[in-house]
């Protein structure tokens, strides 16, 4: 595992790192629900491409024979626009603060394309865990009988299991022939509002509450548009290969997570 100490100490530190992986599974960066003034905008940037860049430098330094063979880069959904149902050959590309994030971040595995080493751009949905993100900040306030939707429920909500994202990462790993952009989302997209209605029946809490958009505008500025609108994708590469989840709808999903 590659640690914050590795970025901050001298290069020759993380190129040993480098020089020992087979894969590098690179997840680096900051939340980006926040308000996006400057010197939020800037750790959201530089946690992203400037690690990314230290990484893809210390491969491109390393002789062929101790490169690693395979590189998988974390982006977001949210380099897509918010109409439609977007797969991977989706050419619909917004153009706002966190998409431009996003292509950045891309392109900055660019390089490694030329050296043979095999490159996934994975595009994450919000991922569902009991350990950190979205869902383990809501379900304190569910429990306390004040969950609820946001604003009419009906903007997208396209997520993973973090167990159907793990097994994902594992079937590129192990299929010789992954390569590209995948979506790492679940195949069948739900909403703000069946999201709200799953997690309230699994707590058996009630969800009478509605938030208000301009609340979290109030709030977040900028980055509220990351609540109150959504992106709905599908993993369309991932289902051509054969790849099978777990939990590919909400309920499910997320009955698992509440009974541990």
């Amino acid at each position: 595992m590659i640690s914050r100490s590795d970025f901050s100490g001298s290069g020759n530190q993380l190129a040993k790192v480098v020089n020992s992986a087979d894969v590098i599974i690179n997840l680096a960066g900051s939340s980006v629900l926040c308000r996006w003034n400057d010197k939020n905008r800037e750790k959201i940037i530089s946690s992203r491409i400037t690690t990314t860049r230290a990484l893809v430098e210390a491969v491109l330094n390393e002789v062929p024979e101790h490169r690693p063979e395979m590189f998988i880069n974390t982006s977001a959904i949210g380099i897509y626009g918010n109409s439609g149902i977007h797969d991977e050959f989706s050419s619909d590309l917004a153009s706002g603060f966190l998409a431009s994030v996003c292509k950045s971040w891309e392109n900055e595995i660019a390089p490694l394309n030329e050296l043979g080493v095999r490159v996934c751009r994975i595009r994450l949905g919000i991922v569902l865990g009991t350990t950190g993100g979205s869902l383990a900040k809501m379900v304190p306030i569910f429990k306390a009988g004040l969950g609820g939707r946001i604003g009419a429920g009906n903007q997208p909500f396209s997520f993973i299991h973090i167990s159907d994202l793990c097994n994902a990462i594992e079937h590129m790993i192990e299929h010789q022939q992954s390569s590209g952009v995948y979506n790492m989302a679940s195949p069948e997209p739900a909403t703000n509002k069946s999201f709200t209605f799953a997690l309230a029946k699994h707590l058996h809490r009630p969800a009478f509450f509605a938030i208000p958009e301009f609340i979290l505008k109030l709030i977040y500025g900028e980055a509220a548009e990351l609540l109150t609108r959504g992106t709905s994708v599908k993993p369309a590469r991932l289902l051509e290969e054969g790849f099978r989840f777990t939990f590919p709808d909400i309920n499910s999903a997320v009955a698992d997570l509440v009974r541990r």
